[in-house]
């Protein structure tokens, strides 16, 4: 009898736990898993932050589960932004991601600025994102300096930057072209060439450091009192990208800048180069396509070329057999609009399903995270958005968020 009782004690229990938790069933919903097709009136079981399985029927039992019946929706994953400046300062206002006392900064960090609540004017900034479906972003250090610092892969969901850090560091974020303000200050680097210096000068200066320290390894055996170097986070920071531990991310836009640098990635064998902007990247497609360089258009997305003739940029790269991300660079686009960035390149001729894919799984592969974000299969995290159409219809609205497997955001009870 008490075994009995005992037994029926948990089973209550765990039933109860069971309810308690975000354990949800969408169904009827139209389901664009990104990866692997589209589902008519599909299903997803959402249990413990995680999508448990996704398909046309499922057999789950519907006592203690939270049911969304998504009649006439769209279910997509999270939208992901890879070049953000959230939470960083207005566009032309006085911002957080910019150390202009130095034009070679590998060592700081951008999770040390970032506001999580937003910043005057915009100060629901990261609300307003999340309830236009951007669930994840890249904030990176701006473009004033040649070499800025280190990205972070936040999600938005958390009160603290360390709660919402997804990866860090992202990547190493550098900028070419001329730096308007060293230059009217008479300091290097006045030229596009001093600009490529800086960052010869960063990688040699690394590898000099590097030497030092296996030098050091391999004579304090034999010589126990010999001093170990001074600590260095400049070089300790390029270190990482001189030993292929970190991504490299790059501000171009012309395409002598996009050349140079392909050049530098060349020299120095830069581990996953992405390439932030580059308007005039459509030039040199073949050059980006053969060595699997990601191209993160925006927030520019449509430009005329010498003719006259419109080029969509996103969808040129993409035919031309270059990877392509969608970004904001918010606060230039505000986050928000993350989805009409898209929008844009889709009205001017863009696969759809590219277009998600750049807004999504692609963003999810540039930083190593595809195994858990970016696309709607069991086992990643339940990062995804119901909308009431089409998401590529800008009179479409959001209607559900959810970030790890929480509703985050409610049309219905905003």
């Amino acid at each position: 009898m008490k075994k009995a009782l005992c037994l029926c004690f948990c089973l209550v229990f765990m039933a109860s736990l069971y309810a308690d938790s975000d354990v949800y069933v969408i169904k009827n919903a139209r389901i664009l898993t990104v990866t692997s097709g589209t589902l008519e009136r599909g299903m997803i079981f959402i249990q413990d932050g995680k999508i448990e399985r996704v398909g046309q029927q499922l057999d789950i039992p519907m006592n203690d589960v939270r049911v969304i019946d998504a009649e006439g929706m769209w279910v997509t994953p999270g939208l992901i932004d890879s070049h953000s400046h959230l939470g960083l300062g207005p566009s032309g206002g006085i911002t957080e991601d910019n150390e202009m006392s130095d034009p070679c900064t590998p060592h700081l960090r951008i999770i040390d600025s970032i506001h999580p609540e937003g910043m005057e004017p915009h100060k629901d900034s990261f609300k307003d994102a999340v309830a236009q479906g951007v669930t994840t972003i890249i904030a990176r250090p701006g473009s004033g300096n040649v070499i800025g610092g280190q990205s972070a892969a936040l999600k938005l969901f958390g009160k603290t930057v360390d709660e919402m850090i997804l990866v860090f560091p992202a990547d190493m974020k550098m900028a070419m072209g001329r730096k308007g303000y060293y230059a009217s200050k008479g300091q290097l680097p006045i030229t596009k060439m001093g600009t490529a210096y800086v960052v010869r000068k960063a990688m040699m200066d690394a590898a000099d450091y590097r030497d030092t320290v296996l030098l050091y390894e391999k004579t304090k055996g034999k010589k126990p009192d010999t001093p170990p170097p001074k600590r260095d986070l400049k070089n300790e920071s390029m270190l990482k990208v001189l030993n292929g531990e970190m991504p490299v991310h790059i501000h171009a836009s012309a395409v002598d800048d996009i050349m140079t640098a392909v050049r530098l990635a060349d020299e120095f064998n830069f581990y996953k180069l992405s390439l932030a902007h580059a308007e005039e990247s459509y030039k040199v497609a073949d050059e980006l396509a053969k060595r699997d360089i990601v191209v993160v258009v925006g927030p520019m997305m449509i430009i005329f070329d010498d003719e006259g003739n419109l080029i969509n940029i996103a969808d040129y790269l993409v035919k031309n057999g270059v990877e392509v991300n969608i970004m904001t660079d918010a606060d230039v686009v505000q986050q928000e609009f993350l989805r009409f960035q898209a929008c844009i390149a889709v009205k001017y001729g863009m696969d759809p399903l590219e277009a998600l894919k750049a807004i999504t799984i692609n963003p999810a592969k540039l930083i190593g995270m595809e195994a858990r974000i970016g696309s709607l299969e069991p086992g990643k995290d339940a990062d995804l958005v119901l909308f009431d159409g089409d998401p590529f219809d800008i009179q479409s609205s959001v209607r559900k968020v959810f970030i790890n497997g929480h509703i985050v955001y409610d049309s219905e009870n905003k």
